[in-house]
């Protein structure tokens, strides 16, 4: 094949199922204790042959906009109205790639609400991207993992002056998918750890709550842990967590405090972290800090050097195709990869870090989910980091959530039937078959994308 196919849109629709949190959910500066699940349908017309393409993604309240002047459900909305936006605008699709058309379909959203953060306005783009490269795997009768290594998607034509189309293309070809993931367990600023801590109100449905108890349950060994931009109060927080994992073999931690920290508070927090003897052996697990400064001054300037005494993430701040390279330059080590970001942002943000370590520099990107919803959401997030070799992986929607929600009992059988090394029934409940802290994902290999 010479060059990325070119598509036309047939038609395209959208629908949305309440979701209702088992567990309220505390993130940044916000709790989320219900919201909707977005499922986008779309039938495209390729090289003589007709496909059709789906996709699901969470409408998480204040994280892509967390302007105080919006309220949970405002920003809810507008994550809808980027979904409605997109969808009419993809029904003009035609001769465009997938790369293409994701371009076209961001800058006819932002046009259409102008005072919506990029984050909050490309979400329906995203969305509509992922159905796109789902219809056209199955057109071309490729998973996912083969079609972004044959590049059917055109990133390597996408605009980006800091890496060559030669080093994309490369970096594509060398994809080496993996068969499982290690599912890293988010834990929130008053998630209890331990069973004496969960209070009587905690649901009643035989599903874990606490740390203690989820540890037991699954065998999970990996961590993100949620910091509140108060050095004190997190270091007590650390100080808990390690006195329950800090001697687990295989510990893997990382720290997200979701725009919490100014640079000097966030200095004074890792002193007080590198001067506690007690953590050292919990402190040698963290692997990185994701997005410790508001995204409106994260890539204003350099990152001082006694600020990077473990590698920085950006998260918030990527919010276009451009802003991991810009952070690359002021010092950042990685970006967060999310479908709800662009899955094609994602590829090329691996390629750059492929580049980047051919010319000995320490980059990465890591995986994360923000509460991908069990079922299609969880499955083509997770095959974006299986698929890029990204073993430790954020997957924490199913404890807060989960349950597969708005699926009928013919659906979630299919899903059983399908999907035997992702989900398993267990005490009138489907979950994730998590068993070792360990998620297999094999059959997620098949055409089209995480089906």
């Amino acid at each position: 094949m010479t060059g990325a196919p070119r598509l036309e849109v047939g038609s395209i629709s959208f629908d949305m199922r309440p979701v209702v949190f088992r567990l309220p959910f505390h993130f940044g500066n916000t709790v989320v204790t219900e919201t909707d699940q977005a499922f986008v349908s779309v039938s495209i017309a390729v090289g003589g042959q007709r496909a059709e393409g789906r996709s699901a993604q969470l409408l998480v309240p204040r994280w892509f906009d967390k302007r105080p002047t919006r309220s949970n459900d405002e920003t809810v909305e507008d994550l809808r109205l980027s979904l409605s936006h997109a969808c009419r605008h993809a029904e003009t699709i035609a001769g465009d790639t997938v790369a293409e058309a994701t371009t076209r379909l961001r800058a006819a959203v932002e046009a259409d609400m102008p005072a919506t953060p990029r984050l909050a306005a490309h979400f329906g783009p995203a969305l509509v991207e992922m159905a796109l490269i789902d219809a056209l795997s199955i057109a071309f009768g490729l998973n996912f993992a083969q079609a972004a290594r044959a590049d059917l998607f055109g990133v390597a034509a996408m605009e980006a002056p800091d890496i060559a189309p030669q080093a994309i293309t490369a970096a594509l070809a060398a994809i080496r998918p993996l068969p499982a993931i290690m599912p890293r367990q988010t834990v929130g600023f008053d998630a209890p750890l331990r069973e004496t801590e969960v209070a009587g109100d905690h649901p009643d449905d035989g599903l874990p709550v606490s740390l203690e108890a989820i540890i037991r349950a699954t065998g999970i060994r990996a961590f993100k842990i949620k910091l509140a931009g108060d050095p004190e109060a997190d270091i007590d927080r650390l100080t808990a967590i390690a006195g329950l994992v800090g001697n687990m073999d295989g510990l893997r931690v990382t720290l997200d405090a979701n725009e919490q920290y100014a640079p000097d508070r966030f200095a004074g927090f890792l002193d007080m972290l590198f001067a506690d003897d007690a953590l050292s052996p919990f402190r040698q697990a963290i692997g990185f800090i994701e997005q410790p400064f508001p995204r409106e001054t994260a890539l204003a300037q350099g990152i001082a050097p006694d600020l990077c005494r473990f590698p920085l993430i950006i998260d918030e701040s990527d919010d276009h195709d451009g802003a991991f390279a810009s952070a690359l330059e002021r010092g950042w080590s990685g970006t967060s990869i999310k479908s709800c970001k662009g899955v094609l942002r994602a590829l090329l943000n691996f390629c750059r870090v492929k580049a980047g370590r051919a010319e000995g520099r320490n980059l990465f990107i890591s995986a994360e989910d923000l509460t991908c919803q069990p079922g299609l959401c969880w499955q083509q997030d997770t095959m974006v980091a299986a698929t890029l070799g990204l073993r430790d992986v954020e997957r924490n929607g199913h404890h807060f959530a989960g349950g597969m929600q708005g699926c009928d009992d013919l659906q979630k059988a299919r899903l059983l039937s399908t999907h035997p090394d992702i989900y398993l029934k267990q005490d009138g409940h489907i979950g994730l078959r998590i068993e070792d802290g360990t998620i297999a994902v094999g059959s997620l290999f098949v055409p089209g994308f995480g089906r």
